[in-house]
C-alpha cells in the first residue's frame, strides 16, 4: 500500500549519488584546470574554462551534502580568478 513512498526514497538516494558523482567529476576538472593555470597564468582559454567550471560547480556543490562546504572557498577562487583576468587586460 505504501510502496510508492519507498520508491521515492530510492530515487532520492540515486539522485544524491548522481549529484555526488557529478560534484566529484567537476572537482577533478577544476583541479586539472587550476594546475594548468598555475603553469601558465596568462592562458585566457584556461581562465575561461575554469570560470565556467566554477559556475557549474556552484550549482552542483549546493545540491551535494559532501561538497556543500566547498562553496565558500569556491567563491574566493572565483574572486581571485576575476582579479587575475582584470589584471591581464
Amino acid at each position: 500500500m505504501f510502496g510508492f513512498l519507498k520508491k521515492g526514497s530510492d530515487n532520492k538516494s540515486q539522485d544524491s549519488q548522481e549529484i555526488d558523482l557529478q560534484a566529484e567529476t567537476i572537482s577533478g576538472k577544476i583541479s586539472e584546470l587550476e594546475k594548468q593555470l598555475a603553469n601558465n597564468p596568462q592562458a585566457a582559454d584556461t581562465q575561461k574554462q575554469l570560470m565556467l567550471e566554477y559556475n557549474r560547480a556552484l550549482n552542483i556543490f549546493a545540491k551535494s551534502r559532501h561538497y556543500r562546504q566547498e562553496i565558500d572557498p569556491l567563491f574566493v577562487k572565483i574572486d581571485e580568478l576575476r582579479n587575475t583576468i582584470r589584471k591581464s587586460f
